[in-house]
C-alpha cells in the first residue's frame, strides 16, 4: 500500500521536476468532499485536500503554441452527470450508478478511470478502466498505488526526453502511461448460473442476486493488472463486489 504522506510529497515536486510541464490543481476543501455522493476516507482526504488534480502538458503546437494536456480533477463534474455541458449520465450507470465509484480521469482515446467505492463500508478500492464497449481493466489496487505510477512515468519521461522539448516530454511520458504497467492478465467471466454452484461462497454470494445471463470475473489471483472482455451482446453495468475483487457484468440496453 503507498503511504500517503510520501506520495503527496512526491506529487508536489513534480512541477519543478518537470519544468513546469506538470501543474498541480489547489487542494479540495472538507465542505466539497462532504457535498459528493460518495463518502470519502480519511486517507484520501488528505490526498485530495493536498491535491485536487494535475494538468499534464504533453503536446505544443509549433504553429501557434496551443498546447493540451493529460487533465486528472479529483473532483471531475463527470461525477454529477455532467461534462462539459453534456450529459453524460450513461457513463455513471456504466460504471455501476452514482454512488459504488468516483471518476479521476478521461483520456483522449474515450478511456474512463474510475475508483471502485463500497456503497456499504464507504472503502475506495481498485482504480478500474473502461471504454464504451464491454472490455475493463482493473489497472491498479487502489488510487495512491495508481498515482505513484503516474508519477514514475513522469520522472521517467523526464529522465529520457527533458523538458525543454515539451513533445518529446509528451511522447515519453504518453508512451508510458497510456499503457499498463505490466503486460494485463485476461480474466474468463464466468455466467451467475455457474457461479451460484461454485465451491468458492464470495462467488457464490457476487451472484446470488444477478440476472442468470450475468457475468462475473474473479480478480483476486492476479495481483497486477487484470483485463476482462464479457464479450456481451449489448453493453453492461458493472459492479464490484469484496472491495472490487470480482467485477460483475449485467446485460444493459443504456436505457
Amino acid at each position: 500500500m503507498t503511504d500517503i504522506d510520501a506520495l503527496v510529497a512526491r506529487l508536489r515536486q513534480l512541477p519543478d521536476v518537470s519544468g513546469g510541464l506538470v501543474e498541480l490543481e489547489p487542494g479540495i476543501d472538507d465542505a466539497r468532499m462532504d457535498s459528493w455522493p460518495v463518502p470519502v476516507p480519511a486517507e484520501i482526504r488528505v490526498l485530495f485536500r493536498s491535491v485536487g488534480g494535475l494538468r499534464i502538458t504533453v503536446r505544443r503546437s509549433v504553429v501557434n503554441g496551443h498546447t493540451s494536456a493529460e487533465q486528472l480533477d479529483f473532483s471531475e463534474s463527470f461525477n454529477n452527470g455532467e461534462y462539459l455541458g453534456h450529459d453524460v449520465s450513461w457513463y455513471l450507470e456504466h460504471a455501476g450508478g452514482p454512488g459504488s465509484h468516483w471518476f479521476v480521469h478521461l483520456d483522449h482515446g474515450d478511456g474512463h478511470f474510475y475508483v471502485d467505492v463500497d456503497r456499504e463500508t464507504g472503502t475506495w478500492g481498485p482504480v478500474f478502466q473502461f471504454w464504451d464497449a464491454t472490455d475493463t481493466r482493473r489497472l491498479a489496487l487502489s488510487l495512491p498505488d495508481w498515482l505513484q505510477r503516474l508519477v514514475d512515468c513522469v520522472y521517467q519521461a523526464v529522465a529520457e526526453a527533458g523538458t525543454e522539448d515539451t513533445n518529446a516530454f509528451g511522447m515519453a511520458f504518453t508512451d508510458r502511461w497510456f499503457e499498463p504497467a505490466e503486460d494485463p492478465v485476461p480474466v474468463a467471466p464466468v455466467r451467475a448460473t455457474d457461479a451460484r454452484s461454485s465451491d468458492d461462497p464470495a462467488l457464490r454470494e457476487a451472484a446470488a442476486g444477478l440476472p442468470d445471463d450475468a457475468f462475473l470475473a474473479d480478480l483476486r489471483p492476479v495481483t497486477g493488472v487484470a483485463e476482462v472482455l464479457f464479450n456481451l451482446p449489448v453493453s453492461c453495468r458493472y459492479a464490484r463486489r469484496h472491495d472490487g475483487a470480482i467485477l460483475t457484468a449485467v446485460q444493459w440496453d443504456g436505457e
